[in-house]
C-alpha cells in the first residue's frame, strides 16, 4: 500500500513540475521528469529556473 502512495506523490509532484516549467516557457516533460525523481528537490530546482525569453 506505501509504493502506490510514494507512485502518487510522485506523480503529483511530477505534474506540479510540469506545470511550473510551461509557465517559464520550458518544455513540460522535462519539467515532469525533474518532479517526479527528484521530487521536492526538482521543484525547488524548477523555481530557480528563469523565464524564457521569447524572440
Amino acid at each position: 500500500m506505501v509504493i502506490y502512495a510514494a507512485l502518487a506523490l510522485s506523480v503529483f509532484l511530477g505534474a506540479l513540475g510540469a506545470y511550473l516549467n510551461e509557465r517559464k516557457g520550458y518544455p513540460h516533460w522535462l519539467g515532469f521528469l525533474m518532479g517526479f525523481f527528484f521530487g521536492l528537490l526538482g521543484i525547488l530546482a524548477l523555481l530557480f529556473f528563469p523565464k524564457k525569453k521569447e524572440p
